[in-house]
């Protein structure tokens, strides 16, 4: 396909319509539907020939825990050379290859239909006016990303005798059981219900279909599937993200310049902290404590990069930081600390304004069928080999930081019956996943009582935010520090314009407002109105680690989420005796 065909935003080939995935246009003139499968990388670096040094897009971090040398932007809108404008394009390849008219319903292959004048759209020569054709309904799909046309033509069992059918699919009746796909030549018929199993289409296996690689893959055993073209299990973006620090080494070593040779010879935890007590903390210039010193001190000797867990820690460190003092750290992350309320002091430790941040998000791969969570379902690729680079997008955006006082959490999370609580749920989590036939070897990382706490409490505030901050719960996003020295979360929405926001959200953490917003949150979220069910554990489904949560309640649009709305529970934030926030609601 050769001819240009729509437009599409940067922001949404990392989301929603990256190699792999299907997109429907309506092309220009004629306004008839076409629908295309984008295709992998490599068909981007054939049609932008090398010049693509304009779009490259830099976050050392990122990049070392993706293990490219770079990544760049979508190639979309203009771009100028030799003093002319030239269009940036994304190769897409026609998918569906089957259409259907809309008069007389006959499907055929998109070489058996007539071609408009200029070629641009097909058209059913039979039918009067010659009406644009459209892309057939249903695709189908398996769990290792493989994306095919339905087989129709072996679908349906013609009669004796039947050399040049027709095939029509047409609606009969209500449901998916009034959908016919029937031969014009013979009158054989067979409802398309039929073919909607969970156990896959009967009959038939996965032909490995790749039309984003242009490829069929052989091999694979798992059941095909199908599915609507638009249905939102075709495809599920795997992005990888980062927010641009400053670098904390550079003022953290200035400061202790003087004691660096000492705390290098000591390698005993106690020595090193007693000595950063007496020596250092006298003429100390900041917050920090002892303890916390001599953590960074550690990770500023070793190489920290290289895992999701030192990606967050980094994040973690520098959201503890108020820059707001320093200028050259402005343009990348302005982040101002704000007093924690009274009514807070034993459970929040740190508030702060993010008033402004960088992020840059990257698209790593893909699912179909089942949003990956915890590394699984494994990520179809988005190149046939491995390339040293992946497409990746700029964000500019505010937000809101919270960490939760590590002390209490330790305590709360040691409590004997928020440890029974969190046993049943993994024993109910394993129980599901060996009834569905998957392998159950151990838990997920995040099915523990800090992070279903902190997630928890990340989509109540996002949900009174979004009554409070102008900004709708799809345009928040949260991000989640979880680990053995962290329980903090970011609230922050962003976009691509370098700009950035207005700053609505990040007032929000002003202490006044903060109180307000985080009592009314807790609140919120006391009572469910599918409750007892809800709170009860009945309304879940135990893969999901849920317990006490649903789309009355704390559920978000996916988009806003890290987990696809899973690891969530009411239950351990404000609703019953063992939550977190108990005493502050009683």
């Amino acid at each position: 396909m050769s001819k240009n065909v729509g437009s599409i935003r940067r922001s949404q080939i990392i989301s929603t319509f990256g190699p792999g995935a299907i997109v429907d246009f309506r092309l220009p003139g004629s306004g008839a539907l076409l629908s295309g499968v984008m295709q992998g990388l490599e068909a981007w670096e054939a049609y932008t020939k090398g010049g693509y040094k304009q779009d490259i897009v830099r976050e050392p971090r990122l990049e070392a825990f993706l293990g490219v040398d770079h990544f760049r932007a979508p190639p979309v809108g203009t771009y100028l050379k030799d003093g002319q404008t030239k269009d940036r394009v994304l190769p897409i390849e026609r998918f569906p290859d089957w259409l259907s008219c809309p008069r007389c319903h006959v499907i055929n292959r998109s070489g058996q239909w007539s071609p408009s004048r200029n070629g641009d759209s097909l058209h059913c020569g039979q039918c009067r006016g010659k009406p644009a054709v459209v892309p057939v309904r249903f695709v189908t799909i398996c769990e290792n990303g493989h994306l095919d046309d339905f087989p129709w033509t072996s679908w349906l069992t013609h009669e004796t005798g039947c050399s040049q059918p027709v095939l029509a699919l047409k609606t009969v009746g209500a449901g998916i059981g009034g959908l016919l796909l029937t031969c014009k030549s013979c009158g054989a018929g067979r409802s398309m219900a039929e073919a909607f199993s969970p156990k896959g289409i009967p009959n038939h296996a996965c032909r490995g279909g790749r039309p984003w690689f242009g490829v069929r893959e052989t091999g694979c055993e798992a059941a095909p599937r199908i599915t609507q073209r638009g249905a939102s299990n075709v495809y599920f973006s795997i992005e990888q993200s980062a927010i641009t620090l400053p670098d904390w080494k550079v003022p953290f070593r200035e400061k202790i310049t003087d004691f660096i040779d000492m705390l290098d010879f000591l390698d005993d935890e106690d020595m090193m902290i007693a000595f950063i007590k007496k020596k250092v903390l006298p003429n100390w210039d900041g917050t920090e404590s002892a303890e916390e010193i001599a953590r960074r001190f550690k990770e500023m000797k070793k190489d920290n990069l290289g895992t999701e867990e030192n990606l967050r820690s980094d994040e973690f460190r520098m959201l503890l930081t108020d820059t707001s003092s320093s200028d050259e750290n402005a343009l990348t992350l302005l982040n101002r600390q704000q007093p924690v309320p009274d009514v807070f002091s034993e459970m929040i430790s740190w508030i702060s304004s993010v008033e402004r941040l960088r992020e840059v998000r990257a698209l790593t791969g893909f699912t179909r069928l089942k949003a990956q969570v915890g590394g699984n379902p494994d990520a179809v690729p988005l190149s046939r080999s491995d390339l040293s680079w992946l497409p990746a997008v700029t964000m500019h955006g505010e937000g809101v930081f919270l960490s939760l006082n590590l002390e209490a959490i330790a305590n709360w999370e040691g409590r004997p019956d928020v440890v029974e609580h969190l046993q049943r749920l993994i024993q109910t989590h394993m129980d599901t996943a060996r009834a569905e036939g998957k392998q159950a070897d151990g838990a997920p990382s995040q099915l523990n009582a800090r992070y279903m706490l902190v997630h928890t409490l990340a989509h109540a505030l996002i949900a009174r935010l979004s009554l409070d901050s102008g900004y709708s719960s799809s345009a928040l996003r949260e991000r989640l520090y979880v680990g053995p020295d962290m329980a903090g979360l970011l609230i922050y929405t962003s976009t691509p314009d370098a700009d950035g926001t207005m700053g609505g959200l990040s007032r929000q953490a002003r202490p006044a407002r903060m109180e307000q917003l985080v009592l009314q949150a807790l609140a919120d979220h006391e009572l469910c109105s599918a409750d007892p069910l809800c709170s009860e554990g009945v309304a879940r489904s135990g893969s999901n680690g849920n317990h006490a949560a649903c789309h009355n309640c704390v559920f978000l649009p996916e988009t806003s989420c890290e987990a696809w709305n899973g690891f969530l529970d009411r239950s351990l934030l404000s609703a019953g005796p063992l939550s977190f926030f108990k005493s502050l609601l009683d």
